[in-house]
């Protein structure tokens, strides 16, 4: 199958990107736009109608990425990085787009190794120092002295 045989289900996965986040933004249509033009050759009435009408509420990401499953696997990467261009297109780190991004790599069954560098990756050890930093709060003020005075160093 070429890729204009599956325009439609790759611009619903570049759609589904664009609303991963529950916010569409202009940046990111715009892309959606200009990506499937490209590939596309050109945007039809049909694309158009079809970017305009984009349902989240009924978009199936594993249905959706199904046609794509048996392409091969450098074939299937690209479509990682053509979702990440959308992702990146509204300049902001989101961590639902990121979890769209791990959601289409498991359904066109890409190892984990294929979202190198696409998403973002917390330490598990950074996380749970950060959190118990947040926990403890800041230092308790200290006693009182005779004078009721504190020495509160400047430098």
């Amino acid at each position: 199958m070429s890729i204009s045989d599956r325009i439609l289900p790759l611009c619903d996965l570049l759609m589904g990107a664009a609303y991963a986040d529950d916010e569409l933004r202009d940046q990111e249509k715009a892309e959606v736009r200009a990506l499937v033009e490209e590939l596309a050759g050109g945007l039809t009435a049909e694309i158009s109608k079809r970017i305009d009408g984009f349902d989240p509420k009924k978009f199936d990401v594993v249905k959706t990425a199904e046609p794509f499953r048996t392409d091969p696997e450098d074939d299937r990467r690209k479509l990682l990085f053509l979702v990440s261009a959308v992702n990146e297109s509204d300049e902001e780190i989101d961590f639902a787009e990121d979890d769209y991004l791990r959601a289409l790599a498991k359904a066109l069954d890409l190892p984990a190794a294929a979202l190198a560098g696409l998403t973002v990756d917390i330490e598990d050890e950074q996380l749970k120092e950060t959190f118990q930093q947040v926990r403890k709060g800041p230092p308790p003020p200290p006693p009182k002295g005779k004078g009721g005075s504190v020495d509160v160093d400047m430098d």
